[in-house]
């Protein structure tokens, strides 16, 4: 039976390469080892093995895998082998042997589309001009092929006509009764060392190419119009495409399909017929000939559009591509997105100084609060020492030209939840004199029980370290605050940590084109 076996390649003309662009050619080949054609896996030779071991090393581990194959990229699973280059190169040899059938499927329908015979060319419309007048050819049509394509010709096969004892050239009688004259045909693998194996190589080689060609053209056509790098571009095929995708729904039922498909598909094969572009060639040329010799008045003030029937009509294709262009001229500028950015003053205090012996420290994007991460781990506040250093968040730009200090530091303190620290509350009075006359925004840490004073455990304070104001303890504080600055007074008669931050608040805006800020501080992006 394998002599009589038939083997599908394309031995006709190679399988075309499309020109559509020239990508420099990559040549990673690697040698074939000539030893590893049996197709057992567990056969390997020893460099195989090394090589695979090797591998093991190089090839990070995927995401999806079992814990079974947690040490091993390379490990095979009962459903599917991993990665092996044994077997990556037998597959690739027992799939080269057998695509030639897909090749030959291609070549003929390139041979069909092409008018090299036109015979086959115009039967192809005519079934094709039927299936489009009557969709419903569409379910016989596999079983058509299946008659006409592969049984007729095995059974013309199993009985071929006898040989011809004549000289002339005559039809071939074929003989339909009596018992098989041949053995049956069967399908196997070319051959490694056959031409029909090279031949699908080669064919292979080129759909490859074919393939990343048509892949990389697509993308550079395409990923302009769709990727928003040109915004109005994007933004005027986002608003066509809606607008027809509206339209369609409503229209779609009323428009006649068969009658498209069926015109559009012949006039696609006929305009791909060597006369018929030749015709058309030369009528492009005539008419633009004509055009150019006709004396039509331009408009008045010399512009380059010609009137026809009333409608300005471009008298050149750059006057028209001018004119599509107002048509779809539309604004994408609209007002910036704006947020507010913080940036917390952060000052310190050295154990056993005056209450008033602060120090600027930085400005930092966090309070650097009692409970803070970093401070918990000890680490010290990070950020820079001026407002000058302070950059805009990534992809923003200040719009208000300074920074304004936040006096409400009630809000912020309470929005993080911030405890083990006092604040300012302005507005606070006692016996209609202003206990707090100035304010700062300043929110310092309490001290510990062991650093604050005795006298200080009869004052109620509240949750968040503000004071009661309604509680007993209200004309103590009026009597300890003295006539001088409130910020002073109140570290003085309650004590303080070591720290003491404010918020500042500046405005921003998002910028076009993003580009990243400076690298010394960034300040938190907050809501509007």
């Amino acid at each position: 039976m394998d002599e009589d076996a038939q083997v599908l390649a394309n031995r006709d003309e190679p399988v075309p390469v499309l020109s559509i662009s020239k990508p420099t050619p990559q040549r990673d080949g690697s040698p074939d080892s000539a030893h590893s054609r049996s197709s057992s896996q567990s056969k390997n030779s020893i460099q195989d093995r090394l090589f695979t071991k090797l591998l093991q090393q190089v090839i990070p581990k995927d995401d999806g895998e079992d814990e079974a194959n947690a040490g091993n990229p390379l490990a095979t699973s009962p459903k599917r082998p991993g990665f092996s280059l044994p077997l990556m190169s037998n597959n690739f040899r027992r799939f080269n042997a057998r695509i030639g059938v897909v090749f030959l499927f291609q070549n003929r329908v390139e041979r069909v589309l092409s008018w090299k015979t036109p015979t086959h060319t115009i039967s192809f419309l005519f079934a094709y001009s039927f299936i489009c007048l009557d969709p419903h050819l569409l379910i016989a049509l596999p079983l058509v092929v299946l008659l006409l394509f592969i049984m007729v010709p095995a059974f013309i096969t199993r009985h071929p006509p006898p040989p011809s004892t004549s000289t002339s050239s005559t039809t071939p009688y074929y003989s339909y009764e009596g018992p098989a004259l041949a053995p049956a045909t069967t399908i196997k693998p070319a051959p490694e060392t056959s031409k029909d194996f090279f031949r699908n190589m080669r064919d292979l080689q080129n759909v490859m190419a074919d393939f990343s060609d048509v892949h990389d053209a697509t993308i550079s056509v395409f990923a302009p119009l769709t990727n928003f790098a040109n915004e109005k571009l994007s933004s005027t095929v986002f608003l066509i495409g809606t607008v027809a995708a509206a339209g369609l729904f409503m229209t779609a039922h009323l428009l006649p399909l068969r009658l498209i498909m069926l015109a559009g598909g012949n006039a696609a094969v006929l305009a791909n017929n060597p006369k018929v572009r030749l015709f058309c060639q030369g009528l492009m040329e005539d008419v633009g000939n004509g055009l150019d010799n006709l004396d039509l008045p331009l408009p008045e003030g010399g512009g380059s559009n010609q009137d026809f029937l009333g409608a300005a009509v471009p008298s050149s294709p750059s006057a028209a591509m001018s004119t599509i262009e107002q048509l779809v001229d539309i604004s994408v500028d609209t007002d910036p997105e704006e947020r507010e950015v913080e940036i917390f003053e952060v000052q310190h205090r050295a154990p056993g100084t005056s209450q008033s012996g602060w120090e600027n420290f930085l400005f930092s994007p966090q309070p650097y609060d009692p409970l803070s991460p970093s401070r918990i781990a000890g680490d010290r506040p990070r950020g820079c020492r001026f407002f000058d250093d302070v950059r805009s968040p990534p992809g923003w730009k200040w719009k208000s030209k300074k920074w304004e200090l936040d006096l409400d530091c009630r809000e912020w303190v309470v929005e993080r939840m911030i405890t083990g620290v006092g604040f300012e509350v302005p507005g606070v009075t006692a016996e209609g004199r202003a206990v707090i006359d100035e304010v700062g925004g300043w929110v310092w840490d309490l001290p510990t029980e062991s650093s604050a004073p005795n006298e200080e455990k009869d004052m109620t304070t509240m949750a968040y370290g503000d004071l009661d104001m309604d509680s007993q303890s209200q004309p103590q504080l009026q009597a300890r605050v003295p006539a001088g600055d409130w910020e002073e007074a109140a570290a003085t008669s309650y004590g303080v940590g070591e720290w003491r931050r404010r918020r500042w608040v500046r405005v921003v805006q998002r910028m076009n084109n993003i580009q990243p800020g400076g690298t010394v501080t960034y300040s938190t992006l907050g809501h509007n």
